[in-house]
């Protein structure tokens, strides 16, 4: 991370051209490639993404931009996609082509790779968004859906707020701490209960350990006693 993008120009859905940090007047930015003909991930993908947009905490603390990577991609079909995802007349969202080498460019600095599949007649690529802050490259969020809570962290740490731990949904069962998107706030999980089991044990067995030895130790006595 914290890699320095080019500040490539585009060519927006409206027909306007504007440099990479102006986009939403140089607000830090999540972006996303997509190619409008992508007949697998890119539509499931930007409609999650639009649905988790919804929810985040600070919705004017960053701009959304959508760049097609596909030289058949047209500014009108930029703007038919804008239309799809009921985003044309959002002013927080920005649709747009560029020159060929400049997509290469950045989405080589963003970490996104795509490849013409000859036999299929597509692109190969990932789903992706790309926090970009100041010019450089914040954090990446791969996957084929954006979650409401992936996407706040994701927001709070390119608008500056450290964020101190990212889980990995579907894949961690024990967890210390839960992030809750809604509040923004960290909670903790029922994973923090196993933390507390090693020293429940321990501080029982020495609690058995001094009762056992208290009364060895008054029998030992009786006997002597009693001898």
């Amino acid at each position: 991370m914290n890699v320095a993008v080019p500040d490539v120009t585009l060519t927006t859905a409206t027909g306007g051209r504007v440099a990479l940090s102006a986009v939403g007047r140089g607000q830090p930015l999540l972006v996303t490639f997509v190619f409008t003909r992508c007949p697998g991930v890119c539509s499931p993908f930007l409609r999650s993404w639009r649905a988790a947009d919804r929810s985040v905490s600070r919705p004017s603390a960053f701009h959304r931009l959508v760049v097609s990577f596909d030289p058949r991609d047209s500014v009108a079909d930029m703007d038919m996609l804008a239309h799809h995802l009921d985003a044309a007349s959002d002013d927080r969202w920005t649709f747009a082509v560029a020159a060929p080498a400049d997509v290469r460019r950045l989405a080589a600095a963003a970490g996104f790779w795509y490849d013409w599949d000859e036999d299929r007649q597509q692109y190969d690529h990932p789903a992706m968004l790309a926090g970009i802050r100041g010019g450089r490259l914040v954090r990446l969020l791969v996957g084929g859906v954006v979650s409401p809570g992936r996407l706040d962290e994701l927001v709070r740490e390119v608008s500056g707020e450290f964020v101190p731990s990212y889980p990995l949904p579907g894949r961690v069962r024990f967890r210390c701490v839960q992030y809750v998107a809604a509040t923004g706030s960290v909670a903790l999980d029922w994973g923090f209960a196993l933390l507390l089991v090693p020293v429940g044990v321990t501080g029982m067995t020495t609690a058995a350990m001094f009762v056992i030895g208290a009364r060895v130790r008054r029998m030992s006595v009786r006997r002597n006693t009693t001898f």
